[in-house]
C-alpha cells in the first residue's frame, strides 16, 4: 500500500503502478541539488520530450492530510526551455516555498489537451460518498484550479453508481477507485487530464483534508437511490386528469421551494409548506381562477429529504379549463420539450415556457407555436381561452382577487380573536393552521396569481414599447408596498416608536418556516439598530402619472386586445395585485409565526428543545387535536423526532439535480447551468456582506435563499443583492425591481460560493455580468 509523500513523490510511487491513467516523466529537485549539479538537471530537463515544462511546488507543507495549503507556492506553466528561463523558473518556485529542502517537480507540458480538471473521490465539505469531477474543455490545464473556468462543468456519481454510458467520465471514475485501492484511502483529491487522443494523465493526487469535517460518507447508502428510483419511475404513470408524457421535478418552479424553505429542509419547515400550500391549496386556487382542476394532486413531493415540484402538475395548472383538451395535452407536452431541451429555464417557467395569462404581447409570443407543431386554428383557441381567463382575474369591479383581498382582511381579526381565546397549545395551533389556510394561504395564492399576471402586464408593456425600462421602474418604485413601508420605519425608529413598529411588523422572520429563525420581536438587536437622529428622514412615495394623450393610447390599446377594462382601472389592478401580493403574504405569515411560537412552547411543555422540535412533523402535532393515544404525546413526539433525524443525515449526504428529467439522475448527473435573473439595469461596485455581519450599507448582500423575513436587509442602505436560489417571479426579484436596488436572483451554488470567496464584486445589471474584484 503507497504512502502519501508530497505532490512529487505521491506521482513517483504511481508510476509503472498506475494502470488506468498515464504519469508524465518528471524530473525531481531541491534547491540544494540544483546548485549542487546544475548542468546535470538542465540535461535532465532539456532531455524532456517536450518544448515547454511547468515547474511546480512539491512542498512539504502541501497536501498532506491535515493541510492541503492548495494554490498557497507557486507553480509555472508553458516555460520554455531557454536555460535563463528555466533557472529562472526554478528559483521562483523555490522562492515561494518555505524550506531548502522543499522539492520542485519538473513534468513536459502537456499538449493538445482537450478537457482538464479535478476530481475527488468524496463530497469535499460533507464527505458524501460522491465521485465529484469538475472540468474544463477550454484547452487550458489551470483554470478549475486557479478558479479562472469561464465554461466549467461539474459532475456527480454516487460512488455504487451503475457504469456511465460517458467512456471519459468512467475512465476518470476508474482512476480515482484505483488510486482509492493504491494508497487504501476513500478521500482523494485528483488533478487530471485529457489529450485528444483521448489518453487519461494523472497530474496530481493527494488526500481529502478530512479533519474537523463531519463525516457522511456511510450516510447514503445507494439502496436510498434505488427506492427513489422506483418512486420516481412510478410517478411518470399519468391519471385521467392529467396531460403529459413525462414527468419532470425540479426544486425552483412554480412555488419555488429552494428559496422559500431551502434545498435541505428539516421536517417541520418542510411539513409546514406543504400543509398550508403545496398539497390541496394551490391546486384550490388554481381551479378557482379558472385553470384545470387538480384538487387533491400535492404540488411537491420530498426526494429523500429534498423537496421538489411535479412540473409536469404545474404545467397542467397553468391550462385555461375551457381549453380542448386536444390542445391542452400538445400544450403541456411542448411545454415539458421545452424544459427538456432548455433546463436552464427550470426557475423561469411562467416568463420563458408556459402561457398562464394574456398580456400585450402574447399573440407575438404564440407565434413560436407555430413552428413547434401547432397550426393558426390551435393557437387562437389558446389564445382566446387565455384572454377569456385573464379578463376574468383583472375585472375591475369582480375580479377574483378582489374577493381574495377582502379574505386576507379578515385575517387581523383572526388572529387576535386566537389570541384572546381560551384553548389549550394544541387547540390553538390548530385553528392558527386551519384559518392560516382558509383566510391566509388560499387568497394569498389567488392574489398572488393576479400580481403574476400583473407584473407580465407591466413587463409586456416594455415589451411592445408602449413603457420604456425606465418607466417600468418608475411605475414598480410608485408603490407602497409592505416592505417600503417597513425601510421607511426602520429608517425612522427609536425607542419611542419601536413598541409599535414591533406591533406592526414583530411576527416576521428571516426564515418563514423555520421555528429556529428568531422573530423580529424575539431578537431585535440581531436586525436592527435604534436611530439616534433626532430629526428623522421622511421617504415619499412618488406617484406615477401618464399624460392624457398616453391613458388614451393606452385605452385603444387594451381595447384592441379584447381586455374588458380601461386604462385607469388597468394601473390600478397592477398596483392594486403587485402590492396586494406583499400585503397579502405579510398577513398571513402573522398566523404562521405565531403557530411557530407555540410549537416552541409546547416543546417546552414536554421537555423538548426547539432544536429537536424542529424534526416533528406538523401533522404529528396538528392529529392530537382529534385524537387521542394511550402513548404519552412527548413519547411519540421523541421516537418521531430520532427517526426523522436520522433521515435527515441521509438528506444532507444526499446530492440530486435542481431538475430531474430521467431516473438516471438520481445515480449521477451534471451540475445545472444557471442563467440568474438579474433585476434593474443599473450597476454596482461594492464590498461583499452577508446577512450575519453587523456591517452592511453600501455592501453588496450574499443570501441563500430570500423569502419575506428578509425584508430588514433592505432597511439597511444595501448597495446590491446575490442570492444563491430564486426565481424570476420570487419575492426577491419583484422586491428589488420595485426598490430598483441592482440585483442577481438564483445565481447556482457554485457561483454563489465562488462569490462568497471574493472581497468585492461589479455586479452588472444591464450587461449582464457579475464580476469578483
Amino acid at each position: 500500500m503507497l504512502q502519501f509523500v508530497s505532490k512529487a513523490q505521491n506521482l513517483k510511487l504511481l508510476q509503472g503502478k498506475l494502470k488506468t491513467a498515464k504519469i508524465l516523466p518528471m524530473v525531481i529537485l531541491t534547491l540544494e541539488d540544483f546548485q549542487r549539479n546544475k548542468k546535470e538537471i538542465l540535461g535532465q530537463i532539456s532531455r524532456l520530450d517536450s518544448p515547454k515544462i511547468i515547474v511546480r511546488s512539491s512542498s512539504k507543507k502541501e497536501d498532506g492530510k491535515e493541510n492541503s495549503n492548495a494554490g498557497a507556492f507557486l507553480s509555472l506553466a508553458n516555460v520554455s526551455k531557454d536555460e535563463k528561463e528555466i533557472i529562472e523558473a526554478i528559483y521562483k518556485v523555490a522562492d515561494s516555498m518555505p524550506d531548502i529542502n522543499d522539492e520542485i517537480l519538473i513534468q513536459p507540458m502537456l499538449e493538445n489537451v482537450r478537457l482538464c480538471g479535478v476530481a475527488t473521490s468524496a463530497d469535499k465539505d460533507t464527505l458524501a460518498p460522491y465521485y465529484c469531477i469538475e472540468y474544463d474543455e477550454s484547452g487550458a490545464t489551470d483554470t478549475i484550479t486557479d478558479g479562472s473556468a469561464k465554461e466549467k462543468v461539474s459532475f456527480f456519481s454516487h460512488r455504487d453508481a451503475p457504469l456511465l454510458q460517458d467512456t471519459t467520465l468512467q475512465s476518470i471514475i476508474d482512476l480515482l477507485k484505483e488510486l482509492e485501492v493504491l494508497f487504501g484511502y476513500d478521500f482523494l483529491d485528483v488533478e487530471f487530464a485529457v489529450d485528444k487522443q483521448g489518453k487519461l494523465y494523472c497530474l496530481q493526487v493527494r488526500p481529502l483534508v478530512i479533519q474537523n469535517k463531519i463525516n457522511f460518507s456511510h450516510s447514503l447508502p445507494i439502496e436510498a437511490l434505488k427506492r427513489l428510483q422506483k418512486r420516481f419511475l412510478s410517478l411518470q404513470r399519468t391519471t385521467a386528469n392529467v396531460y403529459g408524457k413525462k414527468a419532470i421535478f425540479g426544486v425552483m418552479p412554480d412555488w419555488n421551494p429552494a428559496e422559500m424553505i431551502g434545498l435541505k429542509p428539516k421536517r417541520l419547515a418542510l411539513s409546514l409548506y406543504k400543509e398550508i400550500i403545496t398539497d390541496s391549496i394551490w391546486a384550490y386556487q388554481r381551479d378557482n381562477y379558472g385553470y384545470l382542476n387538480l384538487r387533491s394532486h400535492p404540488l411537491m413531493h420530498s426526494f429523500l429529504g429534498i423537496p421538489y415540484i411535479d412540473v409536469r402538475l404545474s404545467f397542467n395548472s397553468f391550462i385555461p379549463k375551457t381549453l380542448d383538451s386536444a390542445i391542452a395535452l400538445k400544450l403541456v407536452d411542448f411545454y415539458l420539450d421545452t424544459l427538456k431541451n432548455k433546463p436552464y429555464l427550470h426557475d423561469k417557467i411562467e416568463f420563458d415556457i408556459v402561457y398562464s395569462c394574456y398580456d400585450l404581447n402574447t399573440p407575438k409570443k404564440l407565434k413560436k407555436l407555430l413552428n413547434n407543431g401547432f397550426n393558426d386554428n390551435e393557437t387562437k383557441r389558446i389564445e382566446f381561452s387565455l384572454l377569456e381567463l385573464t379578463n376574468k382575474i383583472i375585472n375591475p369591479k369582480k375580479g377574483l382577487y378582489l374577493k381574495d383581498l377582502k379574505k386576507i382582511k379578515k385575517l387581523k381579526k383572526i388572529y387576535q380573536n386566537l389570541e384572546k381565546a381560551d384553548l389549550s397549545i394544541i387547540d390553538k395551533i390548530y385553528w392558527l393552521i386551519e384559518s392560516c389556510k382558509r383566510y391566509g394561504t388560499l387568497p394569498f395564492a389567488g392574489i398572488a396569481r393576479a400580481g403574476f399576471v400583473a407584473m407580465q402586464m407591466l413587463n409586456s408593456l416594455v415589451e411592445i414599447g408602449f413603457f420604456t425600462q425606465e418607466e417600468r421602474e418608475v411605475f414598480l418604485n410608485s408603490l407602497k408596498t409592505i416592505s417600503k413601508q417597513l425601510s421607511q420605519k426602520v429608517a425612522n425608529l427609536t425607542l419611542a416608536n419601536k413598541e409599535e413598529f414591533l406591533k406592526d411588523f414583530g411576527h416576521l422572520r428571516a426564515g418563514t418556516y423555520s421555528i429556529l429563525s428568531p422573530r423580529y420581536d424575539e431578537a431585535f438587536e440581531m436586525y436592527f439598530e435604534i436611530q439616534n437622529k433626532s430629526s428623522l428622514s421622511k421617504n415619499y412615495d412618488s406617484a406615477f402619472m401618464l399624460s392624457e394623450v398616453r391613458m388614451q393610447e393606452l385605452n385603444k390599446l387594451l381595447c384592441e386586445h379584447g381586455l374588458k377594462i380601461n386604462a385607469k382601472d388597468f394601473l390600478d389592478f397592477l398596483k392594486c395585485a403587485i402590492e396586494g401580493r406583499e400585503y397579502a403574504k405579510f398577513e398571513f405569515t402573522r398566523l404562521l409565526s405565531q403557530a411557530l411560537v407555540l410549537i416552541g412552547q409546547l416543546g417546552d411543555y414536554y421537555g423538548i428543545v426547539r432544536e429537536d422540535m424542529a424534526y416533528l412533523d406538523i401533522k404529528s402535532i396538528l392529529n392530537l387535536y382529534a385524537s387521542l393515544y394511550s402513548k404519552k404525546p412527548r413519547n411519540r413526539f421523541l421516537d418521531e423526532i430520532r427517526y426523522h433525524k436520522e433521515e435527515y443525515e441521509l438528506t444532507l449526504a444526499l446530492k440530486l439535480p435542481p431538475l430531474i428529467s430521467e431516473s438516471a439522475e438520481i445515480f449521477s448527473f451534471f451540475g445545472a447551468r444557471v442563467m440568474p435573473n438579474f433585476i434593474t439595469q443599473k450597476e454596482v461596485n461594492a464590498q461583499i456582506a452577508t446577512q450575519e455581519d453587523t456591517e452592511v450599507q453600501g455592501k453588496i448582500i450574499l443570501i441563500k435563499s430570500a423569502d419575506p423575513g428578509y425584508d430588514y436587509l433592505f432597511a439597511k442602505k444595501i448597495a446590491g443583492l446575490i442570492t444563491c436560489y430564486g426565481g424570476a417571479n420570487s419575492h426577491m426579484a419583484i422586491r428589488a425591481s420595485e426598490l430598483g436596488l441592482p440585483a442577481a436572483i438564483g445565481v447556482g451554488e457554485d457561483a454563489f460560493n465562488q462569490y462568497l470567496r471574493a472581497k468585492r464584486i461589479k455586479l452588472d445589471c444591464q450587461s449582464e455580468q457579475i464580476i469578483c474584484l
